[in-house]
């Protein structure tokens, strides 16, 4: 054992099945699941009025078996539950399964069982569930699995460990036959005690597991499982994710673009992706991508070689490759001349490459064209393409043994993975076996095999430690003091410039006479705009005046901008003004942020007017740093004006990455902040300079991720 509080759990000596009946249901089920797995230790049923169940003894209670079982499975109604989880905790116990639903996913009753049940487990009894289908560990031979479940994967050393919140996606994952052997599998239900964070730390204590994968609704403890993520980066251990609820509606109305433009699941991109956990859309591509990541050889990147018999096959990869971010890679002089060896003298070399049908069952074929592609500088990956659907067998004598033993020969001496793609996901069950045989990864679809090709690909982020503090909370502090939800532009600015960012020069300014002398001593043209408490986006009001050339442009406008202040706020609002030098032409940008549950959110993306309808923007979550926002802002559509277009300067990308890196500091270090707009940014050579800023004073945010 590693010595890990959950070791008893999932590598149980002794095993208690609570409410375990001759009459079915989960808890005789548990018994013959774990019988079935060929489990090693001492096995007990407990219920009051049966002396044995299924030739297992059964007692009274828990508090009546000859030791303190190392786990316990309980297969009671909910309203029991509580009783047996404190007698577990009074005999010491060492981890415990709840099964029944009834509790916080029902109503207010139900959430009260559940935090009753939590408060007595608490940091004494490990536990899983309630409203869960329990924890298989075919590692450990043991089954507190309340329903039926495979037993192959208990057969082979498991290199897989599957957690999820759903025990339907957990059950059908480990039912897959395209599933690489399984080490264990947790179904964690409500999570009243332990979540999928717990089962990630116990998983990275097992050296035979190489892929983790987790479905989940939300997160808890995001600080934590940013952690658990960067260990198992450094141990080589891949974390798979399906996050379920990404369009789920009832985000709270916002003031700023960013609530509309980054939704909560935005939050989780960032997360992910700052991390290096792999995020797939559904369960095809989760089993894809496990299986690809737990071949002997990992893609180094997202090149791909590819070759088919068939035209058509090659045709559908190329138009699709290049939808989920496969590139198709460039051969080599020795790789085209070693294809064109076995290619009839009218095809050409190309990727994807079209061996013809005469090639089709062709051992030596593809062999070569495997080798070849394989061996080319250039390529990441090597898969080839064919179909064996459900009505295939038999495969012996149709040409798929000499096609896959080809490939496998190939995989031996390369050190990049050779896959076998299926048009379908619809593939003959030996096909499976065939390919793993020959040390072949078999991918079933185009599409879920190019995003898992994609995904396996992603370049691994560099941990971001957290930075020390500026300093410049207490001076911050009294910047947001008035009681405004809505600061105004000069205080949102002077808050801006306290964390290092620049700002155009101006003055905040009451009446005409003043605007006009700030704009004679700033130098036109200027730009003035309306100031008003609580005034969140000044342009819907006609609150802004651009390109002010003189001071007589500066009265006029003075005057409309009052007139807007008035018919907007009534005529015994006090009104100010914002007077500032116009800035030079740039790129403009937004970049916006708020704190929520998971952290300090910031956003970027194409800003001015068009912000809402480009919708083109990207996610970070603090702490992150210049490396990890230009990568972000190379994703973007408008990356390609920042970078100079058709002319334009290129804009100073050091300095607009330092921008965004401040502001997410800002928000880290000023909870209060609920949420900031910097828009535009404008980005020039020179540097950059935030035009207009709204910042939003609220609570911190509480509650599950």
């Amino acid at each position: 054992m590693s010595g890990h509080r959950l070791d008893k759990l999932f590598r149980p000596a002794s095993v208690a099945v609570v409410g375990a009946s001759p009459k079915g249901g989960y808890g005789l089920r548990t018994l013959r699941n774990t019988r079935q797995l060929g489990f090693p230790g001492r096995l007990y049923a407990v219920h009051p009025r049966h002396d044995e169940v299924d030739g297992i003894a059964a007692y009274p209670s828990l508090l009546d078996l000859p030791e303190v079982p190392d786990a316990v499975a309980v297969a009671v109604p909910a309203q029991s539950a509580p009783g047996v989880v404190a007698q577990a905790v009074e005999f010491g116990v060492g981890g415990m399964v709840v099964y029944a639903a009834g509790f916080a996913e029902r109503d207010a009753e139900g959430r009260a069982l559940q935090e009753r049940m939590r408060a007595v487990a608490a940091d004494r009894l490990p536990l899983i569930g309630p409203n869960c289908l329990g924890v298989a560990s075919f590692r450990g031979r043991a089954a507190l699995w309340g329903i039926e479940m495979p037993y192959a994967h208990a057969e082979s050393e498991g290199v897989v460990a599957i957690a999820a919140q759903s025990g339907n996606m957990a059950l059908t994952t480990m039912l897959s036959g395209r599933l690489p052997a399984v080490a264990y599998a947790v179904s964690a239900g409500n999570q009243a005690v332990l979540d999928l964070a717990d089962c990630l730390e116990y998983y990275l204590t097992d050296p035979a597991v190489r892929v983790v994968a987790l479905v989940m609704e939300g997160l808890a403890d995001v600080p934590r499982f940013r952690e658990l993520a960067l260990r198992a980066a450094e141990q080589d251990v891949a974390i798979v994710v399906l996050k379920v609820g990404r369009s789920a509606r009832g985000e709270a109305a916002t003031l700023a673009h960013t609530g509309t433009l980054a939704g909560r699941d935005s939050a989780y991109t960032a997360l992910f992706r700052q991390t290096g956990v792999h995020r797939v859309d559904d369960l095809d591509e989760l089993i894809a991508l496990c299986r690809l990541l737990s071949a002997g050889n990992r893609p180094r990147g997202r090149s791909l070689g590819v070759f088919a018999s068939s035209g058509g096959e090659c045709g559908m990869v190329a138009d699709l490759a290049e939808d989920v971010g496969v590139r198709l890679a460039d051969l080599d002089d020795t790789a085209t001349r070693a294809l064109a060896a076995v290619l009839p003298e009218h095809c050409p070399v190309a990727n994807p490459l079209d061996l013809t049908a005469g090639a089709w069952g062709q051992f030596d074929v593809y062999e070569t064209a495997a080798l070849a592609m394989g061996q080319s500088p250039d390529v990441d990956v090597v898969a080839f393409v064919g179909d064996a659907p459900t009505f295939s067998e038999p495969l012996d004598g149709n040409g798929w043994p000499e096609m896959v033993g080809g490939a496998g020969k190939a995989a031996d001496s390369l050190d990049v993975p050779v896959a076998l793609v299926t048009t379908t996901t619809d593939v003959v069950r030996d096909l499976d076996a065939m390919a793993e045989r020959h040390g072949v990864v078999l991918l079933a679809g185009v599409r879920p095999a190019l995003r898992a090709i994609a995904l396996a690909g992603a370049p691994r982020p560099k941990p971001v430690p957290l930075p020390p503090d500026s300093g410049n909370r207490p001076t911050a502090l009294r910047l947001l003091e008035g009681g405004e939800p809505v600061l105004t532009e000069t205080a949102a600015k002077n808050l801006l410039e306290l964390y290092g960012l620049s700002v155009p020069r101006g003055a905040s300014v009451a009446d005409v006479a003043d605007a006009v002398a700030v704009a004679d001593d700033i130098g036109y043209p200027v730009v003035a705009k309306l100031e008003a408490a609580g005034l969140a986006h000044k342009s819907d009001i006609g609150g802004v005046e651009v390109a002010l050339p003189d001071r007589n442009a500066v009265r006029q406008a003075f005057d409309r901008l009052t007139r807007a202040g008035t018919t907007a706020f009534g005529p015994d609002t006090p009104l100010r003004f914002r007077v500032e030098r116009m800035a030079g032409p740039g790129v403009e940008l937004i970049v916006g942020g708020r704190n929520d549950p998971a952290g300090s959110l910031v956003v970027v993306g194409a800003g001015g007017v068009l912000t809402e309808l480009l919708a083109d923007v990207t996610e970070l979550l603090w702490p992150f740093g210049p490396d990890e926002v230009r990568e972000a802002i190379a994703t973007l559509r408008v990356a390609r004006l920042l970078h100079g277009y058709r002319g334009a300067p290129a804009a100073d990308l050091d300095a607009v990455a330092d921008a965004v890196v401040r502001i997410g500091r800002l928000l880290a270090e000023l909870p209060e902040v609920t949420e900031i707009d910097v828009n535009p940014l404008l980005c020039a050579d020179s540097g950059c300079v935030a035009l207009d800023a709204l910042v939003v004073v609220g609570g911190r945010a509480e509650g599950r991720f």
